[in-house]
């Protein structure tokens, strides 16, 4: 997820959603179905009009599936997030605790600008128990969808910035631009979906397809 300013970008649960889903059954992280809910949870939705919202979902994912197809081809098909992160002079830092802040636990963070994605190990540790994955798998998955954060703001362009709403209204005046910070959610899970089908040889690599 990112905040306000685009300076952070997050892997997070609400923990009571958590608790309620057995996502073990399928890819832990949402198809462009369940993506196309993360849009009716930001909190500018209501500023977008009902014909826009399914076209910028639809962007949004396309953008993440053609930076899975560019970043695959580049790594010559590396599975290692680790290394790519490495390749691209980032550094993981590792923390030993279980990131939570009110009802949310939080698996990763990067914050825009820096060379530096922190993983949550505890947190990752819990996630990958629930999804029946490796520790290693799980953080593995979690890189590939910070790593998309990464390419926004180095070389794709922040979603979040490509459709843009007034930041606040009164009466018939509309003052000020946001962006939808869920678009750039949707595109790293299309990003994670796309890549992860590429490396499994699927021929669903996303869409509305569960992995």
């Amino acid at each position: 997820m990112q905040n306000a300013d685009h300076t952070l970008a997050r892997k997070s649960v609400d923990l009571e959603a958590e608790s309620n889903v057995d996502s073990a059954s399928r890819f832990p992280f949402p198809t462009k179905e369940l993506a196309r809910k993360e849009l009716l949870w930001d909190r500018f939705v209501a500023r977008i009009p009902e014909e826009d919202r399914e076209h910028i979902v639809d962007l949004a994912w396309s953008k993440g599936e053609r930076a899975a197809h560019m970043v695959f081809e580049e790594s010559h098909s590396q599975s290692d997030f680790f290394q790519i992160c490495k390749d691209a002079g980032l550094t993981i830092i590792k923390k030993d605790i279980d990131c939570v802040y009110g009802n949310q636990r939080y698996f990763s963070d990067y914050v825009s600008g820096t060379k530096e994605i922190t993983l949550y190990e505890q947190s990752c540790a819990l996630w990958a128990k629930q999804n029946q994955l490796e520790v290693h798998e799980a953080q593995n998955l979690i890189l590939m969808h910070e790593f998309f954060h990464v390419l926004e703001t180095t070389r794709l362009g922040l979603t979040s910035k490509e459709y843009l709403v007034p930041l606040f209204t009164i009466g018939p005046f509309k003052l000020g631009k946001t962006g939808i910070h869920a678009l750039s959610e949707i595109a790293a899970h299309a990003f994670t979906n796309t890549y992860y089908g590429l490396l499994h040889n699927s021929s669903h690599t996303g869409g509305d397809n569960e992995l």
